[in-house]
């Protein structure tokens, strides 16, 4: 059985789990003469704990007899014509990210069953390591809440292993981190429709205005990478700090001229300043998606800004030429 317990090191997270390992083998010397042999049982790691581990022989304690050398446990015993052996050992153990078995030696592997329980991960969150075959079969726990992987074999070679992969635990400020990688594309686009825009209200200082802005805008967004490490985590700062932040910057943008316009700008100051880099950040399947969908609205809406100036001036021009207007 293996039961998921995280590991915390540092201010990291790791997939950590708790083992109770159980093994038997069954053999037998097929020879008619007496037989020395050499039982091995390898360790899975040579600097672990391995906790309430008894080991039996038909039955019989052997622990004391066996001795640890280059993590195995080994076991000399002579054996009796046709003499059969059961051999039984069993330990509970800990480890991190994944667990692994693996029949080491080449040799043709017969009535060979590994059953592993994992009481907390059901199957759709199911990940193998590297070099690692399928189960054969998988069934639900009767919980429901996890699975249990069968592995069998019989008269087969492979060096391919079993085992499982603990999924990937979510780290501290992981979401902040996420959010801030998209950032300075949204700085980026914030910048330039703002400059653009500004520009073409023929608003004073408009380059001054929109480097203020810009400066406002990365400055709420390095709040949101302090106050998420120090004190609220993501949702909390981005709820008390940088979406109030940036709603002030959109009123005071609102103050720079009238117009409809601006009040569009504003609104879409918003749009891309907050909602894109959360959508791209914490939806990273669609960081590209997200990106285009701003960029064709940015470039949308600076097409109508423009368009609307266009217009504008071609008015004026007709009325201070009453000569051009018919009649």
């Amino acid at each position: 059985m293996l039961k998921q317990n995280a590991r915390k090191k540092g201010s990291a997270y790791y997939g950590g789990y708790e083992t109770v390992c159980r093994f038997s083998w069954k053999l037998n010397n097929p020879a008619g003469t007496p037989q020395k042999c050499n039982l091995a049982f390898p360790l899975p790691a040579s600097r672990a704990m391995y906790d309430e581990m008894p080991a039996t022989l038909n039955g019989m304690d052997v622990l004391p007899q066996m001795q640890l050398k280059d993590a195995t446990l080994m076991l000399a015993r002579d054996l009796q014509p046709n003499e059969a052996l059961d051999f039984r050992i069993s330990f509970k153990s800990r480890g991190v990210s994944f667990w692994y078995f693996q029949v080491r030696e080449a040799r043709e592997i017969r009535d060979f069953l590994l059953t592993l329980t994992l009481p907390d991960l059901p199957k759709a969150r199911l990940n193998y390591p590297g070099s690692c075959m399928t189960p054969t079969d998988i069934q639900p726990t009767n919980s429901a809440r996890g699975c249990v992987l069968t592995f069998r074999l019989d008269h087969a070679i492979s060096s391919q292993g079993m085992g499982v992969a603990l999924p990937s635990l979510p780290q501290p400020g992981e979401m902040t981190n996420a959010v801030l990688g998209e950032t300075e594309r949204a700085w980026l686009l914030l910048f330039a429709i703002l400059a653009s825009t500004l520009a073409l209200a023929q608003v004073r200082h408009a380059v001054l205005i929109s480097i203020l802005f810009g400066a406002a805008t990365a400055f709420a967004y390095g709040l949101l990478g302090d106050f998420s490490d120090l004190l609220f985590g993501f949702l909390g700062t981005t709820g008390l700090i940088l979406v109030p932040l940036l709603l002030v910057l959109a009123k005071l943008l609102t103050r720079v001229t009238r117009g409809t316009a601006i009040k569009a700008l504003a609104l879409l100051f918003l749009v891309i300043g907050i909602l894109y880099p959360c959508a791209a950040g914490l939806d990273s399947g669609r960081q590209t998606l997200y990106l285009n969908l701003c960029a064709v609205g940015s470039l949308g809406f600076m097409a109508w800004v423009l368009a609307s100036r266009l217009r504008n001036r071609s008015e004026e021009q007709t009325r201070a030429n009453p000569a051009a207007q018919p009649g």
